[in-house]
C-alpha cells in the first residue's frame, strides 16, 4: 500500500496556537453529553459466570498460560499484552502462524454485543473458545484444552472449584461441557478489562456544571477536535455512544494492507460462523437460550450487502492500540483522520461500499484538532496486578464448589456449562 504522507500534520498535533475560548453551543453540547460517562459494566446473561469472582481469577490463571498451546509458546495475551492496551502492535495478528486480520483490544469488550471483526462470536465466552481450536492461534482440540488443564495442578484446583470435578477423557459430552466453562471462565476474566474515566469524561463533568471552557489536560485544541467530532467531521454517525463505537458493521474501502482488490468477506463470513457456532447465544451451551441476545442471533441472516465490512471498533482505547484498521494497514491516528478526510486511496466496491462516506474538507488544522481529541478520550487503562497477571498462588484452601454460586456469593452451587 502507498503510504500517506502527513508531514504537517505530524508536526501540528500537540502544537496547536494558543486560541481565545472556543464557543460549545447548545446543539453541539446535546451531542457530546451523549458520549459519556460510560454506563455500569454489565452481566452476560449467556454466561452465569460473568460476575463471578473465582471463575475470573480461573479465567485470568487461563489468559496467561502458554501451556494451552500446540507448541506452548502462546497464550491469549501473546495477541492481548496489557502493554499494547491488550491488543498487540503488529499489523496483523501472529499466535502459532501468521494471522490474516488486526488485534482488536479487549479493553471495554464487555460492552460489545459483536466480537470480532466480523462479528462471528456473540459473547466473550464464545469468542474466547475458538484460537484454541485455530491452527494459526493455539491450535489444540477442546480434549486437549481440557487434559492440559486437568494436568496442571493450580488450573485443575481452581477449575473443581468453581465447577466441579472434571470429566473423565472419554467422556466426549462432558469434555465439550468443561471446554465451554474454561471459556466462561475466560470471559468472566475478560469483563474486568474496562477502561476508567478520560480527560473528556472529565471535561464533559465540568460541561454538565456549566463549564466547558479548554482545561489542562483536555486543551483548546482538543475542544475544537471535539467540536469537529460532532459537527462538520459527523464522526458520531459511527461512532456513537460512549463507546464512541455503534458496534454495527462498515465498509469505508481503506486500501488494502496487501495491495489490490479486498478479498476479506468481512461481516458475511461472520453471520454464517455465528450461525453455524453451537456456542451462540441461542445454543445448547447458553445460559440464556431464548433471552434478547439470542433472539438478535436468529435474526442475523447472511446478506449479500455484508461482504467486506467491519466492526466499528470502539476509540476509547484509540491513543494506545496502533496501527489501525481490520488489517492495521494505517500506522497513526493522524493517517485515520487523514483518510477519512480524502479518502486517499480508497477502493471501491460498487454497491458494497458506504453511501455516507465522502471527503470532509477538513483543513490541517482541523484535522490536528481531530486527533488531539482523540488523543484524550482515552481513560485509564488497565494495568494494576488484579487484572494484567495472576496473582501468586495462595496457600489457603479454594472454597468447594458447593459454596460457589455464579454471583460469587455463598448459596448452593448451579450446575451446568
Amino acid at each position: 500500500m502507498r503510504a500517506i504522507v502527513l508531514p504537517m500534520v505530524a508536526l501540528l498535533v500537540g502544537m496547536a496556537p494558543p486560541v481565545g475560548a472556543v464557543q460549545v453551543e447548545a446543539s453541539a453540547r446535546e451531542k457530546l453529553l451523549r458520549l459519556g460517562p460510560m454506563p455500569p459494566v454489565p452481566l452476560d446473561p449467556t454466561n452465569r459466570w460473568s460476575g463471578n469472582d473465582a471463575a475470573a481469577d480461573l479465567g485470568q490463571r487461563l489468559f496467561y498460560d502458554a501451556n494451552l498451546s500446540r507448541n506452548g509458546s502462546v497464550s491469549c495475551a501473546t495477541c492481548h499484552a496489557v502493554q499494547s492496551g491488550f491488543a498487540d502492535s503488529r499489523r496483523l495478528a501472529r499466535g502459532i502462524g501468521d494471522g490474516t486480520r488486526h488485534t482488536q483490544s479487549l479493553i471495554n469488550a464487555a460492552y460489545q454485543r459483536w466480537l470480532t471483526w466480523d462479528g462471528r462470536s456473540d459473547s466473550l465466552w464464545s469468542q474466547a473458545l475458538h484460537p484454541f481450536q485455530n491452527d494459526k492461534e493455539m491450535g489444540l482440540t477442546p480434549r486437549e484444552v481440557v487434559q492440559r488443564v486437568g494436568e496442571t495442578p493450580a488450573l485443575r484446583r481452581r477449575y473443581e472449584a468453581v465447577f466441579g470435578r472434571l470429566p473423565a477423557p472419554d467422556d466426549a459430552a462432558g469434555v465439550q461441557t468443561a471446554f465451554v466453562k474454561l471459556g466462561k471462565a475466560i470471559g468472566a476474566f475478560e469483563r474486568r478489562i474496562v477502561s476508567g474515566p478520560s480527560p473528556f469524561d472529565r471535561w464533559l463533568d465540568r460541561m454538565r456544571a456549566g463549564d466547558s471552557a479548554p482545561t489542562k489536560e483536555f486543551g483548546a485544541d482538543a475542544v475544537r477536535g471535539a467540536l469537529l467530532f460532532v459537527g462538520k467531521a459527523d464522526c458520531v454517525r459511527c461512532h456513537s455512544g460512549p463507546l464512541l463505537s455503534d458496534g454495527e458493521f462498515h465498509m469505508i474501502g481503506v486500501p488494502e494492507g496487501r495491495g489490490g482488490a479486498p478479498v476479506d468477506r468481512g461481516r458475511l463470513e461472520g453471520i454464517e460462523l455465528l450461525q453455524g457456532d453451537p456456542c451462540n447465544a441461542a445454543g445448547a451451551f447458553s445460559d440464556d437460550p431464548t433471552g434478547p441476545r439470542a433472539k438478535v442471533t436468529l435474526a442475523t441472516v447472511p446478506d449479500p450487502e455484508a461482504w467486506g465490512r467491519f466492526r466499528t471498533p470502539s476509540l476509547r482505547a484509540a491513543s494506545v492500540t496502533p496501527p489501525y484498521m481490520h488489517q492495521g494497514q494505517l500506522d497513526t491516528l493522524a493517517e485515520v483522520v487523514h483518510f477519512y478526510n480524502t479518502l486517499e486511496g480508497a477502493s471501491s466496491l460498487d454497491h458494497h461500499s458506504e453511501r455516507v462516506l465522502e471527503p470532509l474538507g477538513l483543513s490541517v488544522q482541523e484535522e490536528a484538532d481531530l486527533v488531539a481529541f482523540l488523543r484524550v478520550v482515552t481513560g485509564s487503562t488497565p494495568g494494576d496486578v488484579d487484572v494484567a497477571r495472576p496473582r501468586p498462588e495462595s496457600t489457603e484452601p479454594l472454597p468447594k464448589s458447593s459454596e460457589i454460586s455464579p454471583a460469587g456469593t455463598s448459596q448452593p452451587g448451579i450446575s451446568g456449562p
